[in-house]
């Protein structure tokens, strides 16, 4: 079983079932409300949510599909979902952030408030918010979709252990304003990856060609590590970011 932080008990608990009792439950899960045309699956094309996208597409192959695109993301996963849509017949719906916003000018903004942008702090929500959530939120009242499934588990980080702790895997999000379900919470990195080899499940590229464990923004900034993690995937992108949004050379442009 995957050791990736300390499990508080409750969620160990539900971890630790055998995978034939988490699979089971995921599927009753998403039969219960895969039908109701005010559900929606959000499908980011990384690892979790492709799973998510199998299961939910095997009980209600029309569901809709949606895609928030932060125009910001890796080449790969554009090309993955083409693929998947194509292929799978998928009713996507792709979402963008409004006109006129975009990730450099929000971070822009966040350099002249000087508020800290890196390292998991809370400030992060402006870029998610603008780039991922407003447009997703948008869309949802617009359509009176109120209830999402996600490809989000707890083993991802403690933040979402403690979510899962405190609601489960099936709660209304005040912040949201719907309904989110997760049927996957439970599942380990390595039950979702031989899930996925097992079942044919299309996987993103961006993986194993830029060494990732999770499929996110290419350039965000708001989880460890990001500084190793974009100046591997471009160089000169993360020197152009040390410049702009930090006003230092990178230790790269020091050393070259």
């Amino acid at each position: 079983m995957s050791t990736h932080l300390n499990l508080v008990k409750a969620v160990k608990a539900e971890v630790e079932k055998s995978f034939s009792n988490k699979l089971a439950r995921s599927r009753q899960l998403i039969k219960l409300y895969a039908h109701n045309p005010k559900t929606c699956v959000s499908c980011s094309f990384g690892k979790d949510s492709m799973v998510v996208l199998y299961l939910a597409l095997q009980e209600n192959p029309q569901i809709p599909v949606v895609f928030e695109n932060t125009l910001i993301e890796f080449p790969e996963t554009m090309a993955l979902m083409q693929k998947v849509k194509r292929e799978w017949d998928l009713n996507l719906v792709e979402l963008k952030p409004e006109k006129g916003v975009n990730f450099w000018r929000l971070n822009d903004m966040i350099t002249a408030k000087s508020l800290i942008r890196d390292d998991e702090r809370k400030h992060s929500n402006i870029c998610c918010y603008h780039l991922k959530e407003k447009p997703f939120k948008l869309w949802r009242k617009a359509n009176g979709v109120t209830r999402s499934f996600t490809g989000v588990t707890a083993i991802e980080s403690r933040h979402r252990m403690f979510v899962a702790c405190m609601k489960g895997m099936d709660y209304y999000s005040f912040r949201d304003g719907c309904y989110k379900v997760h049927p996957i919470m439970y599942w380990t990195p390595e039950e979702v990856w031989d899930y996925t080899h097992d079942n044919g499940i299309c996987v993103n590229e961006a993986y194993d060609r830029y060494g990732l464990d999770r499929i996110g923004c290419m350039w965000c900034m708001s989880h460890k590590g990001w500084r190793e993690q974009v100046a591997r995937i471009n160089p000169r992108v993360y020197c152009y970011m040390m410049r702009r949004y930090f006003g230092t050379p990178s230790l790269l442009e020091v050393t070259q």
